[in-house]
């Protein structure tokens, strides 16, 4: 009797350590390689009975939407605004190519509808080629819309090195506080 006791103990040690991975084996279920917009996610999804389950903690970044996690109505709710994001220059212009080794001022003009839960704050941010991110613009959202238009504030920015720069517009989720992106375009040197 005491080796049955050992064997069992070992047995669902063994299971934890490996995250259930025999439990899995044993049910007949199957990890699947997960892409959005073909890129290869961090978790994978998870095949069992003839569905696909999705890890949803990494839906929000790569649908550009928000989520929000109420565990004591057991609920999950993610939002997908429409999200339109462009940049004029300092002559009203819009554009979406520069000069490297150039310096320019710009702003960005961002659209927003169907926006279905609240948002304290919207940012901006740009990224370059190396991975360095500025801040561009960083302001409270007082009213609530479900639609609206915002443009930042004037900002120069020194366009160093050769590629491509990311421009991401982040909202902030009233409840939770996370930051979530929303939009992101790409502004290519020449």
């Amino acid at each position: 009797m005491g080796k049955m006791r050992k064997l069992v103990a070992s047995t669902l040690c063994l299971m934890m350590v490996s995250g259930g991975g025999l439990l899995y084996a044993a049910a007949g279920k199957t990890d699947l390689s997960m892409y959005v917009n073909n890129v290869l996610l961090k978790q994978p999804a998870l095949s069992s009975d003839g569905g696909v389950y999705l890890p949803v903690e990494q839906l929000p970044e790569n649908l550009q939407a928000i989520m929000s996690v109420d565990e004591s109505a057991g609920t999950v709710r993610i939002y997908k605004p429409n999200v339109n994001t462009v940049l004029l220059d300092d002559q009203g212009k819009i554009f979406g190519k520069v000069r490297s080794d150039s310096s320019s001022t710009f702003s960005a003009l961002v659209q927003v509808d169907h926006l279905k839960t609240d948002i304290s704050d919207l940012k901006i941010t740009i990224t370059d080629p190396a991975g360095k991110t500025d801040i561009v613009d960083n302001q409270p959202i007082t009213e609530k819309k479900d639609s609206f238009w915002f443009k930042s504030a004037a900002y120069n920015y020194k366009v160093t090195d050769k590629g491509n720069y990311m421009i991401q517009v982040y909202f902030k989720d009233a409840a939770s506080k996370k930051w979530f992106i929303v939009s992101e375009l790409q502004i290519s040197t020449t």
